[in-house]
């Protein structure tokens, strides 16, 4: 099940008249429906993965609410140490104008969602970040940038394999590793046999 841009809209709008609370609550959406709502409104997401929303939040808009079935979209709540971005990322994010009388729903930088992908790169993230790429969001220096201040994570083998993936198979450009550096190396060359 998949969502439009619409539906998430929708969604969110009903979700935001459901609640009250005496001052409006800052939401962080991170993952497809981020890209959805702030980047790529053609893109498809079956969730919205906010970082660590309200239970209240949750309970209105979770897999089996009626929003959820309503709209065909819903509440993942996911705690913050899942988000695989540099620790400041909160700080560059950005407001969505949505109009929202109770709710504040805040995107991570286009940089920091593809870092937040890399932990994992199922499929369906490598199809967002090439959504992002053909849409000429992505800049590989300024995501260099960004992976410079997330070494904690660049350690591990798993996502290290991944950003080498992202960045031959996306921006056709090999990294190179040195004393805990990380620099663009040379343009990626396929290797032909004579």
């Amino acid at each position: 099940m998949t969502a439009h841009l619409d539906n998430i809209l929708a969604f969110l709008k009903e979700l935001d008249e459901q609640c009250s609370f005496n001052y409006p609550v800052d939401l962080y959406l991170i993952g497809g429906g981020a890209i959805t709502l702030a980047y790529d409104q053609q893109n498809r997401t079956a969730d919205l993965d906010f970082i660590d929303p309200p239970d209240s939040i949750t309970r209105k808009g979770n897999e089996n609410s009626e929003l959820a079935k309503k709209y065909h979209i819903y509440i993942s709540a996911l705690p913050e140490i899942v988000f695989s971005a540099p620790a400041n990322w909160r700080s560059k994010s950005k407001k969505l104008p949505l109009k929202l009388k109770n709710l504040c729903v805040f995107v991570p930088c286009v940089e920091d969602i593809v870092l937040g992908k890399l932990s994992r790169m199922e499929p369906k993230d490598f199809e967002d970040i090439i959504s992002l790429e053909q849409r000429k969001l992505l800049n590989p220096k300024a995501l260099l940038e960004r992976l410079k201040q997330n070494l904690k994570e660049f350690k591990k083998t798993e996502y290290r394999n991944n950003t080498l993936l992202l960045f031959n198979e996306i921006f056709g450009l090999k990294l190179s590793f040195s004393q805990g550096t990380i620099k663009i190396g040379k343009k990626w060359r396929p290797f032909h046999p004579i």
